[in-house]
């Protein structure tokens, strides 16, 4: 039983991206996006899990893929494509037909991505190429920033591609050979883990600054930014 305990978490993982693509079919995206923020939990539990039990395994590892697959590359993409397509009035079904096809690049991405981490020399203080869980999570904290301030926005020319080239343009960032900071610290020294407490403290200043201007919204899309803003800065530095 206790073998198959980091293989049930992994499934929980898989059934939260499938709801999450079935409501974001349904227009419910921010029922999608908690599911998808639910499911980040589980997708590093199961990992955990493994761990602790010492119980990890070569199928294990690809079951955990395929979830992460279902999850974090094909709900994301269903779900901007379903905001976009609500914002387009009257959108016509072949322009419709193509934003579905040019999206599918997405998870097409993600899944060339998650086949070459299965198949490197794992590093542990640093990911080649964006996770495929972080890219999901700036998909959707950038969806919800939308959401929020899309009208503030609806004057401006073909607002309702800013999300989706956006988010396809970050989508490429998986597959890159860039570094990116990896949250698994073994010890607490700050010369090993400098960048992830220089993301921290940044982080802190943030939210202290968006709690006095009242916007504190912000704080999740602001967080990520400074993710990528600190991994992309340490491949210049080092």
């Amino acid at each position: 039983m206790k073998k198959n305990i980091p293989n049930i978490i992994t499934s929980i993982n898989f059934l939260l991206g499938w709801s999450s693509i079935y409501f974001a079919f349904l227009g419910e995206i921010y029922w999608s996006v908690g599911l998808i923020l639910f499911a980040s939990l589980f997708d590093y539990l199961d990992g955990f899990a493994a761990r602790k039990l010492n119980v990890q395994s070569a199928i294990g590892a690809q079951l955990d893929s395929f979830a992460d697959l279902i999850t974090f590359g094909i709900a994301p993409a269903i779900i901007v494509y379903s905001v976009s397509t609500l914002s387009m009035f009257f959108i016509e079904k072949e322009v419709e037909f193509w934003l579905f096809i040019i999206l599918g690049l997405i998870p097409l991405i993600g899944a060339i991505r998650l086949a070459k981490f299965n198949t490197a020399v794992k590093e542990s203080s640093f990911f080649i190429g964006l996770p495929i869980p972080a890219f999901a999570l700036i998909t959707v904290s950038l969806t919800l920033t939308y959401l929020e301030y899309s009208s503030c926005i609806v004057n401006v020319a073909n607002y309702q591609v800013f999300l989706p080239i956006t988010i396809l343009l970050i989508s490429f960032l998986m597959v890159s050979k860039w570094k990116f900071i990896s949250l698994k610290i073994k010890n607490l020294n700050f010369k090993t883990n400098k960048l992830i407490y220089m993301w921290v403290f940044s982080s802190i200043i943030c939210l202290v600054f968006l709690i006095i201007f009242g916007n504190t919204f912000l704080i999740f899309p602001i967080v990520l930014f400074l993710y990528l803003l600190f991994s992309l800065i340490n491949n210049f530095i080092t």
